[in-house]
């Protein structure tokens, strides 16, 4: 006599297995603390100088066609303070806000500008004109803040002699800027007074890019 082949079913032992508790049953537990190399960098308080100084310069490269963007604001360390050679460096004067600025680039940086007029004396000109308008531009923006600065002509100047002017001021801040034709560095060295700086929303500013011949 032949059995007959049972009809039960069998289910697949992955259905047998528990199902996982589901998200509502689940206990919320401590917050996992973050790994140190997550966790961001300490944040550093931004004076009112270095958004005057960052903003002026990529203003004004960006009137001349050149993207421009902050690499480093403010701390002056030892590696980041050697300007290219030459650099232009203007001194400035006002009470409780006086010293000198100073710009340098990669010579494909200045190439690059569009819209400059060809200078007969050569390249070392337009590096002059260049830090003469990014002094301007600061100066129209200390303007807001009751600083009347008193500016000498832009001059050319080896980055030692750079160095050795910034080194006999008290304080000395550095900007450091990225381009796809090279790097941009203005520094600024002085003595500066922070209480000096009174917004008053008065001073009118002059119009940007205008150019001022030597």
């Amino acid at each position: 006599m032949h059995e007959r082949p049972s009809t039960e079913r069998r289910e697949p032992i992955s259905s047998l297995r528990p199902a996982p508790p589901s998200s509502s049953s689940v206990r919320p537990g401590p917050p996992s603390e973050p790994s140190p190399t997550s966790r961001p960098p300490p944040s550093r308080k931004v004076r009112t100088i270095d958004i005057l100084v960052q903003g002026a310069t990529v203003e004004l490269f960006h009137f001349y066609g050149v993207a421009i963007a902050p690499a480093d604001t403010g701390e002056c360390r030892e590696e980041a303070r050697g300007h290219s050679d030459p650099a232009s460096m203007i001194e400035f004067s006002a009470r409780g806000f006086s010293g000198v600025l100073a710009l340098s680039a990669n010579p494909a940086v200045f190439r690059a500008m569009t819209g400059l007029p060809p200078m007969p004396e050569g390249f070392g000109d337009w590096m002059r004109e260049v830090a003469n308008q990014l002094m301007g531009k600061v100066k129209s923006r200390l303007a807001r803040f009751q600083i009347v600065l008193h500016t000498e002509l832009p001059q050319l100047r080896s980055p030692g002699d750079v160095d050795r002017r910034s080194r006999s001021c008290k304080q000395q801040f550095c900007y450091s800027f990225r381009t796809l034709k090279g790097d941009v560095l203005v520094t600024l060295s002085g003595d500066f007074d922070d209480s000096s700086l009174v917004f008053s929303n008065a001073s009118p500013l002059p119009l940007d890019g205008k150019i001022i011949l030597f």
